[in-house]
């Protein structure tokens, strides 16, 4: 699910804070000094069931100052309105856009070459529909459309393909609106499950279900390694009889509650089939911290699902308090929690002036998932939960996290404050140590030997990416700086390069070791806002970015998409792209709502939205080995019978010369 759209003006986007990647304020840009052991307090410590429960028992109190922020479901949809990487992709077919390389997320498509297994996304009842890719034209065949059977109070939202074991993995969650905005309301997740079904696709004619998983809690993220499933699940505690406003007339009732209140029984349980349900985790394989400032009783619990396994193995570990965001690699998980209290209201929560991030790091190894210590770094990772995941990157055992370091008073209109910090973005890096169990932060920048700064005074940090040896990162208010990182060296990052183009980039993609693919929006100023540095968002933006000399980067190319209003999937959602390589050349396909006709009242300001024109799935051809971007024609959806402007759920396959486009629930096909 996508965040809520962007304002027109940056200034006004910042505001407001939704949608903006930047969020609010941030600290003084400072770190600790370079190879300092983190605080001891940013440590989780093993919980028992007497010390969870002394925590629940005491939580549950506090947790009563969150009860007046949250509103009712109608309230918060009507206020916000509906919710609106390095590719894996084969030389023969595309596969789901990926922030790191093995390992897979959930997507509504997924493909093999052969099949093209999709989800219909028309109402609650969602099906699976299974088409083959012909040998010859463009005709997909329907093979099946199969009814999983879920709980009434779940949505089907996810598939993962177990191509090897011929199954597929089907991930359904609580239907929950405005998702990220009910995000720091913690009692919104007191009755949200989530179920996985584990189906047997290898016969052509008819899907079989092998299990199903139920397990209590929302599903804030998954991942596939391998033959393991990991899934981060969010809980609350759900207790009959207790009054969490804590009313003066049910104090005594709340009070006699929590005396007998046992740990274990709050904790997350796990159904298989129709047996009864079962604990999913034990206090023994809980963690806590003490320390942290946001003490609300979430219970955020990792599970390993082992799809190797003909009848269902799972394992858990979870950690009772606040959990902002996760990353996985191919071998650690990381949760990324604060220690510091939100200024919050009833919608989102407000980023003080100075905050840090605490992260906990989960060696990854099959159904083993052990805690292997914890780091803290300056800055926040910004509101936008899609994008916090990329804040994040591992190599050679090394955590990369580029964090917001600004300040408050750079999101208002006019020049910025004497007293703003000199680099909007902090880069931090950390390693794992044994004795003691830790993430220690090996170094940082900006620092005293480099202390150029990650962007200008009133930018926020928009597109970031770590590859291997390189960390990129956007910052932009006016311009869209691009910063290489040459992170070669752990113990001393440097800027490698810098380039000036105008708009931003939301997103990037590695086409090859040196050639990135920027996507996202192009910008003019009327030079009248402000100090002159504020810019009026215009269409997307499709940048080809030259890398092989670091030191100089440069756009070699560049498309633009239609006129202000005009809006692509792929700038919500990393997977609302299509990446095809065939030989020196990669196929690129997103969706896009075409804004492109003159207002009636045309000023020729930038400021002007223009009118919807289509939606498409709009086509581009990259010449790696020259360099070149070229536009093809768009696959266009006809409006009729039922026209719907969204395209948050659209998706398309690319397979041999052949596209595939996702919308509405069927597919649009045709030659590339």
């Amino acid at each position: 699910m996508p965040p809520a759209p962007r304002s027109g003006v940056i200034a006004l986007c910042l505001l407001a804070l939704a949608g903006c990647s930047g969020g609010g304020g941030g600290g003084d840009g400072g770190s600790p000094p370079a190879g300092s052991a983190p605080a001891a307090t940013s440590a989780l410590q093993p919980a028992s069931e007497t010390s969870l429960t002394g925590y629940f028992r005491s939580a549950l109190q506090r947790d009563a100052s969150y009860a007046g922020d949250t509103l009712a479901y109608a309230q918060v949809s009507a206020a916000l309105g509906a919710p609106t990487a390095a590719t894996s992709a084969a030389s023969s077919f595309s596969t789901t856009t990926l922030q790191e390389t093995g390992v897979d997320e959930a997507d509504l498509v997924k493909t093999d070459g052969s099949v093209i297994y999709s989800i219909s996304a028309s109402g609650s009842a969602r099906t699976i529909r299974r088409h083959r890719i012909p040998a010859s034209g463009t005709a997909l065949a329907l093979m099946e459309d199969y009814a999983p059977q879920f709980g009434a109070d779940v949505v089907l939202n996810g598939l993962y393909l177990d191509a090897a074991r011929g199954q597929l993995a089907a991930v359904a969650g609580s239907s929950f609106p405005d998702y990220y905005t009910l995000w720091f309301s913690p009692q919104y997740w007191r009755t949200n499950a989530t179920e996985v079904l584990l189906l047997d696709v290898s016969d052509p004619d008819a899907t079989r279900e092998r299990y199903k998983l139920r397990l209590d809690g929302q599903i804030v993220g998954s991942r596939r390694i391998d033959s393991t499933l990991y899934l981060v699940l969010r809980s609350y505690p759900s207790i009959a009889g207790f009054d969490y406003a804590w009313a003066q007339a049910s104090t005594a009732r709340n009070q006699q509650i929590l005396s007998t209140l046992q740990a274990q029984s709050l904790l997350p349980t796990v159904r298989v089939d129709k047996q009864p349900a079962a604990p999913l985790v034990a206090a023994d394989d809980c963690f806590l911290q003490d320390a942290n400032a946001y003490w609300t009783s979430d219970i955020i619990t990792i599970v390993a699902v082992d799809l190797a396994s003909a009848a269902p193995r799972t394992a858990a570990r979870c950690f009772v308090g606040s959990t902002e965001a996760i990353y996985v690699s191919e071998r650690s998980l990381y949760l990324a929690t604060t220690r510091t209290a939100y200024a919050r209201t009833s919608l989102v929560a407000s980023y003080p002036a100075t905050m840090s991030t605490d992260i906990h790091k989960f060696a990854l190894n099959g159904l083993g998932i052990d805690y292997r210590g914890s780091g803290q770094v300056d800055g926040h990772l910004g509101w936008d939960q899609n994008r916090k995941s990329f804040r994040f990157g591992e190599h050679n055992a090394t955590l990369r996290v580029i964090t917001f370091t600004g300040a408050t008073q750079i999101l208002t209109l006019g020049p910025a404050s004497p007293s703003t910090p000199a680099s909007p973005a902090t880069l931090s890096i950390l390693e794992e140590t044994a004795s003691p169990a830790a993430l220690r932060l090996v170094a940082t920048l900006p620092n005293d030997r480099r202390p150029a700064p990650l962007g200008k005074p009133g930018e926020q940090i928009y597109a970031t990416r770590f590859l291997g040896n390189r960390g990129y990162l956007v910052t932009y208010r006016l311009t869209d700086p691009l910063y290489v990182l040459d992170l070669s060296d752990p113990l001393d990052p440097k800027i490698g390069g810098e380039l000036q183009v105008s708009g931003y980039s939301d997103y990037l993609f590695a086409l090859t070791e040196n050639l990135l693919l920027g996507i996202g929006k192009d910008a003019v100023s009327d030079g009248s806002a402000g100090d002159g540095r504020f810019a009026w968002y215009q269409g997307v933006k499709l940048s080809l970015i030259d890398v092989a000399q670091p030191s100089a980067p440069k756009e070699v190319a560049r498309q633009i998409i239609g006129r202000r209003g005009t809006d692509a999937t792929v700038l919500h959602d990393h997977h609302g792209i299509a990446i095809q390589n065939v030989g020196s050349v990669a196929r690129v396909a997103l969706p896009v709502n075409l804004h492109d006709k003159a207002p009636d009242r045309y000023s020729g300001a930038p400021s002007d939205y223009f009118g919807y024109t289509q939606t498409g799935l709009y086509r581009f051809e990259v010449d790696t080995a020259a360099n070149t971007l070229t536009a093809r024609d768009p696959l266009v959806a006809p409006a009729a019978p039922a026209f719907d402007p969204n395209i948050a759920n659209d998706r398309s396959v690319l397979a041999g010369d052949q596209v595939h486009y996702l919308r509405n629930s069927d597919f649009i096909s045709g030659p590339w």
